[in-house]
């Protein structure tokens, strides 16, 4: 049985939208003089790494195998994936946006709209997945991109 091109498609689509993420997070990282805040993000750059890190597992297992592979034996494995300079480079354009913030709540506002269109995006995958585990999958990353927006409105709230 071949996998299907689009379930690769997804996962790419998904892949690139983790990497986004993560490298939204480190460059706000770099403007933040706040401990907590600074945690904050960086504890969000990590989840969004290790989200990454799933989908490019699955991604490689699908293609070699043709088999989904559970999210904790994913994170099991040795040697995974890394989010590299050239990765990041591609994502120039977020780069100079995040560049141009110049309060937290700005940084909070565009953090929740990366966080909500996570959200939205591995929804809509899981919602047209073809197979249960994908469904699994993506409902998976659908969740904690949802925890993490609830904690940025949180953060929001705050302000």
């Amino acid at each position: 049985m071949a996998v299907n091109s689009e379930t690769l498609d997804a996962l790419t689509i998904g892949i690139q939208s983790e990497i986004s993420a993560y490298v939204f997070y480190i460059e706000a990282i770099k403007l933040i003089d706040d401990g907590d805040f600074k945690i904050t993000l960086e504890n969000l750059a990590a989840e969004e790494k290790k989200h990454f890190q799933i989908l490019e597992r699955q991604y490689d297992s699908l293609v070699r195998s043709e088999k989904w592979i559970s999210t904790a034996d994913v994170l099991k494995q040795e040697g995974l994936p890394e989010i590299n300079a050239e990765m990041a480079a591609k994502h120039k354009d977020l780069i100079e946006t995040v560049g141009g913030l110049k309060t937290p709540l700005e940084i909070l506002n565009m953090a929740l709209k990366l966080e909500v269109e996570a959200q939205n995006l591995f929804s809509r995958l899981a919602g047209s997945s073809k197979s249960e585990e994908g469904k699994k999958v993506f409902k998976h990353l659908a969740g904690f991109e949802e925890g993490h927006a609830k904690l940025i409105q949180g953060l929001i709230d705050k302000l």
